[in-house]
């Protein structure tokens, strides 16, 4: 259990999280979490899963005058859009419909205001709404400055985001999202991979923090790219090395391509 408490206290907020962070099973992570609250060390709560200690830390913070939420994010449930200036929202003094709004807008919290974030996050002042979901960090950004995303300190902590939520063997342990109104960016530590599509993005490491990445058109088409990728490692594993093909449209049997593309010998025996 001693190992769940420190992921938490490192950052890990939600299950998945953990088991990043651990290499635990989900099952042993789950067991542990169940204990750790009837022991009343962890505590969840809508940012996640919290120490007593680091709950009692926190930065208590105010939106004050800042309506970025209301102006940046889309509430299906007024009828605004991305990017467009809530009806209910009044400059300098907010929500104007307070005690009967959405509940989305009753259960939103972005990252600045539970504390994970430094005052230079500030939205108002940033231009940048930042919102953990289950399985993505999610960003929002004003399109008066389309590319404040990019610009540091803010694509350094992206980054990093996205590095931890990146399994070693190249599997999303969760998301690095990233809206520009309705242009929408996977990050992949250095890596930016545009219209990311809803069937997902196969991906391999380059380097330690840029990747070479393929985007999936259907399911079956995610699962060849990535039987393709665990072939790659295989190999790699194997001969030391394995050429990374730039083709999207991979079909088993892989080994024998990719024995030839990286020039091994003896490939066809191999």
């Amino acid at each position: 259990m001693s190992d769940v408490v420190r992921a938490v206290e490192r950052g890990a907020t939600t299950v998945k999280g953990v088991i990043d962070a651990t290499g635990l099973s989900r099952l042993k992570v789950e067991r542990a979490i169940r204990a750790l609250e009837k022991q009343k060390l962890l505590v969840r709560n809508d940012a996640g899963f919290q120490t007593p200690a680091a709950l009692s830390a926190a930065p208590r913070r105010e939106c004050g005058s800042c309506t970025s939420c209301c102006t940046l994010l889309e509430v299906e449930a007024v009828g605004t859009s991305v990017n467009e200036w809530c009806k209910h929202c009044e400059a300098g003094k907010g929500c104007t419909i307070y005690d009967d709004r959405p509940q989305m807008c009753r259960s939103f919290s972005c990252a600045w205001l539970q504390g994970h974030l430094g005052d230079e996050w500030f939205p108002e002042t940033s231009g940048l709404v930042v919102h953990f979901s289950q399985d993505a960090v999610n960003v929002q950004v004003d399109s008066n400055c389309p590319d404040r995303w990019q610009e540091e300190p803010y694509f350094s902590k992206l980054r990093e985001w996205s590095l931890n939520g990146i399994r070693r063997t190249g599997n999303p342990g969760y998301a690095t999202l990233i809206a520009v109104g309705y242009d929408k960016f996977l990050l992949l530590g250095r890596t930016v991979v545009p219209d990311p599509t809803l069937f997902g993005t196969a991906f391999i490491p380059v380097t330690s923090d840029t990747f070479r990445y393929w985007k999936a058109r259907s399911p079956e088409h995610l699962q060849r790219l990535n039987d393709r990728i665990a072939e790659i490692h295989r190999i790699r594993q194997e001969f030391g090395r394995c050429s990374i093909p730039d083709d999207d449209e991979p079909y088993p049997p892989y080994r024998p391509a990719l024995l030839k593309l990286s020039n091994i010998p003896h490939a066809d025996s191999a």
